[in-house]
Parts: structure tokens; sequence; C-alpha cells
């Protein structure tokens, strides 16, 4: 009975259904599926990374095809300056992949009228960044491009003038702060310092000196984009002998 037993699991676990062997695996043929299988990998690696290159440069993605539509360019020059700033803007650049550039419309930010044309000058009359926009037409319908402009604010200019021009002491001055001016913008304040501990507001105003000598009077404006200018004045105040202040 145990040499059945024996003779039936031999002939069950070390041959085949028919009585064949069964096939040996070699450690090469492990080897060289696992070499086949990196090979494989890397391959789909490389492929990927041309396929993405390819993407990038034929201006699609693998999810959304070919770029469709016209692209809007703007070329701006300057882009950056002080008021008045006027700007040359030129979308000839524009293109559709399915034709021509048919329309260009500009607007330049400032809530001035859209201006139509392939190229086009704008002149800025205010201080700030705004945003310009060229919407363009061709076959395949609209694109939209915007480009950034810069106008910087210009300083205002301090200047003042003062009556009499040889004031005794005790006797009142005027001071008018009128002649200063901002280029692209108005004053909103003037602020004087008069150089004895006394200080006023206004463009035009009054001031009494009770010592003689020299004072220097400070003049400092601000405009109505927060920039400030200061000017200065000597101030010669002659002196009352015996109460008697002639001229």
């Amino acid at each position: 009975m145990n040499s059945n037993r024996r003779g039936h699991l031999k002939q069950g676990g070390l041959l085949g259904r028919q009585g064949t062997k069964a096939p040996r695996v070699h450690t090469l043929h492990v080897l060289h599926g696992l070499w086949l299988g990196g090979f494989k990998a890397k391959r789909r690696l490389v492929l990927g990374v041309l396929f993405g290159l390819l993407f990038a440069l034929w201006g699609c993605s693998p999810e959304t095809g070919p770029q469709s539509g016209p692209v809007a360019r703007i070329l701006a020059q300057p882009t950056q300056g002080q008021v008045p700033l006027t700007v040359a803007f030129d979308g000839s650049s524009s293109y559709d992949p399915q034709g021509e550039i048919t329309d260009f419309y500009w607007d330049f930010g400032d809530e001035s009228p859209v201006l139509r044309g392939e190229q086009v000058e704008h002149t800025y009359e205010r201080s700030g960044e705004f945003v310009v926009t060229l919407v363009v037409v061709g076959p395949s319908g609209t694109g939209r491009g915007t480009a950034i402009i810069r106008v910087l604010n210009n300083p205002p200019i301090a200047s003042f003038s003062f009556s009499p021009q040889d004031p005794f002491q005790d006797e009142q001055v005027t001071f008018d702060a009128s002649p200063s001016y901002d280029p692209d913008g108005e004053i909103v304040s003037w602020e004087w310092d008069f150089g004895d501990g006394g200080t006023a507001e206004g463009e035009v105003v009054d001031h009494t000196f009770t010592t003689p000598g020299d004072f220097t009077v400070i003049l400092t404006v601000t405009d109505d984009s927060g920039a400030q200018a200061t000017t200065s004045r000597r101030v010669t105040v002659e002196e009352c002998i015996g109460g008697h202040c002639g001229r």
C-alpha cells in the first residue's frame, strides 16, 4: 500500500498529466523577462517626454488639441513714463491659425473711447496703472490680449511771494503760494513754516514777525496724488527803533 502511494505521488507530482516532465525555469529566462519589462517602461517614459515636447511646440495639449481661435498680441512703446504719456500700440503680430485678422479693437483702460485699427496711438493725461485690452477678429472667431501701461505722477512745483519785501517787526506780511502748480493734476494743500515757531495752512496766509532778524520761511505743497514739493525763502525783518517803524 505504501509503495503504491509513493508511486502515485511520483506520477502526479513530478510528471505532467501525460507523464511528461514539467518545464524547468532557467534564471537567464527570468532576467531576460525583467530586462524586457524595464526596457518597455523606459520606452514608455521616453515616448511620453517626446509627445509632451511635440504638444508644447504645436501649441496644444493631449486633452484640448491644437489651439483654435485668433491670438491677440500687443506691442507697446513706451510702457512707462510720466504724464502726459503718449504710447504707440501695434497689434500686427496677432494671428489667426485659419486666416487673416480682419479687425482690431483697443480699450486703453482709462475710460477713453475704444479705437479701431492695427496700429494706434493714445495719450494718457493722468497717472496710474492701466490695463490695455486688444480684441482681434478673424475667420475662427475673436481673441483677446492685454498689456500694462504705467503712467507716473509728476510732482508739484512749489513757489511763493510775500509782501512787503522788507517788513518791520509787528508788521503783517502776506504770503501767497498761488505761483505753485501741479503739471498733471492740482495742489490740494499748502503748509507754511515761518521759521519763528509759527505755522499756517492755506494758499494765501498772513503772518506777523514780532522780533527782528532773518527768518527762513518754508512752503510745502501736496498734489492730488500725494506727491509733495518744498521751497523756502529768507525774510529779513527790520527792527522798529523807539517805536518808530518807518520806510
